[in-house]
């Protein structure tokens, strides 16, 4: 493969992907917040909606495809 096209691939990272440690949750090419509230955080990727649940949660970061969540996380589900 060449360098431009790793490059490339490397720039333009479609993927969807959740990283839990420390009670934070970062999660990576979101399509859109549904529900937010200090219990719950409802996040859509494409047709798929994931239910973050505990207690004291927030949004610590926000960028335009990443979003960190802290707080007590509690459990991750999906419908």
């Amino acid at each position: 493969m060449k360098i431009t096209k790793i490059f490339d691939n490397y720039l333009n990272d479609k993927k969807y992907s959740m990283i839990y440690k420390d009670n934070k949750l970062d999660i990576v090419n979101y399509t859109e917040i549904v529900s937010f509230s200090s219990t719950l955080i409802s996040i859509r990727y494409k047709d798929n909606q994931y239910h973050i649940e505990g207690s004291e949660l927030v949004i610590s970061r926000m960028m335009d495809n990443e979003i960190l969540i802290a707080g007590n996380i509690k459990s991750i589900s999906f419908s």
